[in-house]
């Protein structure tokens, strides 16, 4: 079987692929990332073939743009750098390394041109959506940021919703990728966010039931699965600096902004208040380093990079951006969260973590010293959210869905 990942995004949006990747190519299939370039080391380091679809630059104009106080602007650099720009490029590179009769594509959810591949060159392919509000939902809906739909709302009220944001997001996304579709001899297509991004072959969540219920209007199609975790722990150690500092006193308090978000100058000052205030040890996870604050005192220390898979376990708690992935890795380490969201899937995500009581959730306009000290302070006091996280943290164990994930992918390419 030869499988093109088509994985677009952030190091947490592409580090799911990279494990999956490497599990298929144990079982002898051909396996190629089409990723930016800015992770072609990571891929290479995985032992996977590599196409670029994009450029690093380009990854490098999107991180510098990304603006924390505007998320409509970030959403509008993140898919023009991202997302529109690689589209034709991933069209082309399926459409030059499919092997007819052999060949599988595997999408992350805006994996624009690989859809538009799909339905061109009638190639199979599986959409896969790593956080839960991918999925939209009239039943049941996830957070969306801007707009008010509680679950109890009546569902006259939400579908009225639903066909606002369909509006929206046709105005919004439609024209790049119908402009496409028109250049390829393809009609146009509505609805793109709730119908037109989910492959009619297959839909894979990568999330338990556990953490989001699977819902009556998801596509008819849609399998979740449990989480799948890769941090490159195994090419990129705790560095020797930070290992000392973990054995040299209490277990410290994670803090990170997430890797992909050049502006969280304040949310770093913030957070070495909240350390002084409640006489805590922290440490600090940044690739951009002018974000630190100069002169840190002796108990916060600061890194470029940790993996979590071997930091977490060690740690008292994590604060952080709410990107799924370092969910699951702090849910994976029995340890309590407090989230910042900056957008994107990450405010659901947030809620999500507050509903199981493993965690809670300060807006970014609310993240100073104090707040963030009495937030934080509570989650490490509280006993029952202990207790809480070890009871999820018991659910990783024994978890291993690539083998089912490998599964499902054989049998669609064999349809």
């Amino acid at each position: 079987m030869n499988v093109l990942i088509v994985a677009i995004g952030s190091q947490g949006d592409v580090n799911p692929f990279l494990k999956i990747g490497m599990a298929l190519q144990g079982r002898g299939h051909e396996v190629t990332i089409l990723s930016n370039s800015y992770f072609k080391k990571s891929v290479q380091d995985a032992g996977l073939g590599f196409a670029p679809v994009g450029t690093t630059d380009e990854y490098h104009k999107m991180v510098d743009a990304v603006d924390t106080k505007n998320p409509t602007k970030t959403v509008k650099v993140v898919m023009d750098l991202l997302y529109f720009n690689s589209m034709q490029i991933v069209y082309d590179t399926i459409r030059q390394l499919n092997v007819p009769g052999q060949t599988v594509v595997l999408g992350i959810t805006m994996a624009f041109g690989a859809r538009i591949a799909q339905e061109k060159l009638g190639i199979p392919m599986i959409t896969f959506h790593l956080a839960p509000n991918s999925i939209p939902s009239v039943v049941c809906p996830s957070r969306m940021d801007g707009f008010w739909m509680p679950h109890w709302m009546p569902m006259f009220y939400k579908a009225f919703v639903w066909r606002f944001i369909d509006l929206l997001t046709d105005l919004f996304l439609g024209p790049r990728i119908n402009k496409m579709r028109q250049n390829l001899g393809l009609p146009k297509t509505k609805k793109i966010l709730r119908q037109w991004l989910h492959s009619p072959d297959k839909v894979i969540g990568l999330f338990p039931a556990w953490f989001v219920q699977p819902q009556q209007d998801w596509p008819k199609n849609t399998q979740t699965t449990d989480f799948v975790l890769f941090d490159e722990a195994d090419n990129n150690p705790i560095p020797t600096p930070l290992e000392e500092f973990i054995r040299t006193g209490d277990p410290p308090v994670v803090f990170t902004a997430g890797s992909a978000v050049n502006g969280a100058r304040a949310f770093f000052k913030a957070s070495v208040e909240a350390c002084e205030l409640l006489n805590i040890r922290g440490v600090f996870l940044s690739k951009f380093a002018d974000h630190i604050p100069d002169n840190l005192p002796p108990n916060i220390h600061f890194s470029i990079y940790a993996p979590f898979s071997k930091l977490l376990p060690h740690a008292s708690a994590l604060v952080h951006h709410g990107g799924v992935g370092s969910c699951a890795q702090a849910m994976r380490a029995g340890v309590p969260q407090l989230v910042t969201p900056f957008g994107m899937d990450q405010p659901d995500n947030a809620r999500r973590l507050s509903n199981l009581g493993i965690g809670a959730e300060l807006r970014l306009k609310q993240y100073k010293g104090p707040a963030v000290a009495d937030r934080l302070g509570h989650l490490l006091g509280d006993q029952e959210v202990r207790t809480r996280c070890q009871k999820v943290a018991h659910r990783f164990k024994n978890s291993d869905p690539l083998v089912d994930i490998c599964r499902i992918i054989e049998n669609q390419a064999n349809n």
